[in-house]
């Protein structure tokens, strides 16, 4: 485990996933994880992953900036700003390092109009392809292993604790739009392992 990951594991016991859906730029949902966040390479002799930067998914037009997103004074994972971009969560590994790196991005219709970047998440099938270029230019691609929906407060900690690979998870809301708290009633996860 790096400093960094000491220094989460011991702040933040649990942090809640905050994925804000896209009709309110307000709520707050979560999914909870106890996390041991990792970040490291083990094999000197490989590509060193850096700032990750553009999300691409083929298979349902998804071509999205990456911002970076760390916790919010709650001790929730932040969200991306706008509807169209996603959010590295910064504090985990990177793209392509061993471990579990996370982007989260929004689902469903903005109050503009506008759609999100996520909307058709869902849709991603065992074995598509998800590429992550870095700052470099590196391209790391990945393959979609598996997807799951969660209850918002599910303790989900195989989101961020698997370290045997490299896994990149991507997390947003589901399910049907609850007005009065202002959030979507489910959150899907897609896991996805790196091609060697």
């Amino acid at each position: 485990m790096n400093f960094i990951s000491q220094i989460l594991f011991i702040m933040v016991s649990a942090v809640m996933l905050t994925l804000l859906g896209g009709q309110s730029n307000t709520s707050t949902p979560t999914v909870k994880s106890n996390i041991n966040i990792s970040s490291n390479t083990s094999d000197t002799n490989e590509t060193i992953p850096d700032i990750p930067l553009n999300l691409e998914i083929p298979s349902i037009g998804v071509n999205a900036k990456i911002e970076q997103v760390g916790l919010t004074k709650e001790g929730a994972v932040s969200v991306p700003k706008g509807p169209s971009t996603t959010g590295w969560f910064n504090l985990g590994s990177k793209p392509g390092e061993l471990g579990s790196s996370v982007i989260d991005g929004h689902y469903g219709p903005w109050q503009d109009g506008s759609n999100s970047v996520f909307d058709n998440i869902s849709k991603l099938k065992l074995g598509d392809k998800i590429y992550v270029r870095d700052k470099k230019g590196q391209v790391f691609v990945f393959t979609v292993i598996d997807k799951k929906t969660y209850e918002p407060n599910a303790i989900v900690p195989e989101i961020f604790n698997k370290n045997d690979d490299r896994y990149l998870n991507l997390i947003t809301c589901s399910g049907d739009w609850l007005a009065k708290e202002q959030t979507y009633n489910k959150r899907l996860v897609i896991f996805a392992k790196a091609d060697k």
